[in-house]
């Protein structure tokens, strides 16, 4: 079974947007956390294991579709 979590974002600008986690939480079996982007620019990204925000906004590199800003952990809500 996959458990979603969303983190809400919003830029200096005002704009919102949000990081998608979905991890696998099935007992026994490999621990993945995969990340998209809801209403921001950036790449998508997936990790066996764990990850942390500072490795999650470096492989992403969220940006603001309205002003163009680069976003950081400072910027969750």
């Amino acid at each position: 079974m996959t458990m979603r979590t969303t983190y809400s974002i919003t830029c200096s600008c005002g704009h919102k947007g949000a990081i998608t986690m979905s991890e696998n939480d099935q007992p026994y079996s490999k621990c993945y956390e995969s990340y998209s982007l809801e209403n921001l620019n950036g790449h998508t990204y997936q990790v066996e294991g764990f990850a942390d925000w500072a490795k999650v906004f470096k492989e992403m590199a969220p940006t603001c579709p309205k002003c163009q800003s680069s976003l950081t952990p400072k910027n969750l809500d």
